[in-house]
């Protein structure tokens, strides 16, 4: 039974906590995301866009995507509070099928705030201007050829991929945590060596089932692929399988399993970093930290997907 957090103070520098690390670890591996999604792009779009830059052209749209971090960590919070605090009961706590149903809606509000900037971010890396527009001009430019709702272009791709990752992820780290612990003697915890190389392989599992997915959603937001987002992520996948085999199906792996890795040791430092952060305030304030870190516990911040 989990109980609600009553220390607003702390969850809200929390949340600022979180997204300040996730900006960070963008900054450091954004230009293994702009691999990642050069990649992906439609067969002779990525020749034209040229070779890939030692510097400013390996960080487009790199903007774009801090801003999505910020929004998606600040809806997935939010929502999380929100909806906690309808479904407690009188003493404040939570059931786990409450708390559940909570993350996962948390979880769709994420991935409504996160698709726009995905798509910005794929059409500023596919774009053929020089330099590529900004995040403002590409707002505006989806918006005029295919009005609001082009924005959500590749949404259903976005939900799948952050589901299927999220659930693979679980499934495969608690697993091998289970064959693990058949190592451990009894009374003795797991080291935390062991412990992280199961999330890492964890992540890597996630990383590799849902690559076709990705490779999906990128094909349905470049500007090639706009006919091809009216209809279905099938459709897109069928005619990537048909056409061009399925290799193109995993393209940006390597990259991608080398963001996680990174990620992998970054986001967790600059988290605890940030924890002892919303330690001091909760000093300076008066305000509780054990109950905003283990908020933190029950939202979940969010890895690299």
């Amino acid at each position: 039974m989990a109980k609600a957090s009553k220390d607003e103070g702390s969850q809200w520098r929390l949340m600022t906590a979180g997204i300040l690390a996730g900006t960070a670890e963008i900054a450091v591996t954004y230009p293994l995301e702009y691999l990642k999604t050069r990649s992906q792009l439609p067969p002779g779009l990525s020749n034209r866009i040229g070779p890939v830059g030692v510097t400013t052209m390996a960080y487009t749209g790199c903007g774009t995507m801090m801003l999505g971090n910020a929004g998606r960590t600040a809806a997935r919070f939010c929502m999380y509070d929100f909806l906690v605090k309808q479904l407690q009961d009188e003493s404040g706590n939570v059931s786990p099928p409450k708390a559940l149903a909570a993350g996962l809606c948390a979880g769709l509000a994420e991935s409504v705030v996160l698709v726009p900037f995905e798509h910005a971010k794929v059409r500023q890396i596919s774009s053929l201007k020089t330099p590529p527009p900004g995040t403002r001009e590409i707002f505006t430019r989806i918006v005029q050829l295919h009005g609001p709702i082009g924005l959500f272009y590749g949404f259903l791709p976005t939900l799948l991929r952050q589901g299927c990752s999220s659930a693979l992820r679980f499934t495969a780290y608690n697993s091998v945590r289970q064959m693990g612990d058949g190592f451990v003697a009894p009374g003795e915890r797991m080291s935390s060596t062991m412990s992280g190389t199961i999330e890492l392989f964890a992540s890597y599992a996630a990383v590799f089932f849902t690559m076709p997915i990705d490779v999906v959603k990128t094909r349905m937001q470049t500007f090639s692929g706009r006919q091809t987002a009216k209809s279905s992520g099938f459709f897109c996948a069928y005619k990537i399988f048909t056409q061009e085999g399925i290799k193109p199906l995993f393209a940006g792996l390597v990259p991608r399993l080398v963001r996680v890795s990174v990620a992998s040791v970054l986001i967790f430092q600059l988290y605890e970093n940030s924890f002892k952060l919303v330690s001091v305030a909760d000093k300076i304030f008066g305000t509780g930290t054990k109950n905003a870190e283990a908020k933190a516990v029950e939202v979940g911040f969010r890895g690299v997907d």
